[in-house]
């Protein structure tokens, strides 16, 4: 049973040892590129006769350029349903599309099922700790084998200023690859997403986060890659 003693503990440590890993492999050799993510998202409870339900909503559409002017970049739409199990925890499951177009021209494109886990780990600074783990299950046109990924989500929130309006934002997350496919390399660690930034309510419906994401990504065959990527991501609530 997850309990917020035992999850913010976890959530300490999540924070320590990614950090300690983001050091890491940002002072090892790696290709730098820049870039830019864009992302527009919805989510909420669906309603019922007598309010909000238990069962919640969410989809993302994410448009990302990599080294930009390359013509590198990823296309993903993303819905899920989920559902509310007790105060604060909730189960998920969904699909995602994307489509990779590469330096070259050549296109790819790429179906995930995802289930996961959410929770509020608890409360710490004057801010709030949430957790999410996620079991993906990838497949691409180029290749044959399906692929397991493992992700850990820790996300710390905090209000600012007088009104509330503003948010400072730190986020990380690592990803492992839990299979060999013969499209994506070996098991392993397969990236490390870093992100700092904030957010702002830009109205009832609509706030804005804006900030940095560190993205490194592990190459089995080749020179490790690290994104730096500007992130802009609109939430609107209906």
């Amino acid at each position: 049973m997850i309990t917020k003693r035992h999850s913010c503990k976890l959530a300490k440590f999540v924070v320590a040892a990614s950090i300690c890993l983001g050091v890491t492999v940002t002072a090892m050799a790696a290709e730098d590129d820049f870039g830019a993510w864009t992302i527009v998202s919805t989510a909420g409870a669906f309603e019922s006769d007598s309010g909000p339900s238990r069962w919640l909503y969410t989809v993302d559409a994410q448009a990302r350029y990599f080294d930009v002017g390359s013509g590198a970049n990823q296309y993903l739409l993303r819905p899920g349903i989920g559902y509310t199990i007790a105060e604060n925890i909730s189960v998920w499951a969904g699909y995602a599309r994307l489509r990779a177009r590469g330096k070259s021209g050549s296109v790819v494109d790429e179906n995930r099922y995802w289930q996961q886990l959410a929770w509020t780990a608890g409360h710490w600074a004057g801010g709030k700790i949430t957790m999410r783990t996620r079991i993906e299950q990838r497949s691409v046109s180029a290749g044959d084998d399906v692929r397991l990924v493992f992700r850990l989500q820790t996300k710390y929130v905090r209000k600012l200023g007088e009104d509330g309006e503003t948010r400072l934002i730190i986020g990380l997350e690592p990803f492992v690859d839990l299979n060999d496919t013969d499209w994506g390399g070996d098991s392993g660690f397969g990236q490390n997403r870093t992100f700092l930034g904030f957010g702002r309510r830009l109205s009832k419906n609509v706030s804005m986060e804006a900030g940095y994401m560190n993205q490194f990504i592990w190459i089995d065959a080749g020179e490790d890659r690290v994104n730096h990527l500007a992130t802009l991501h609109f939430k609107i609530n209906f």
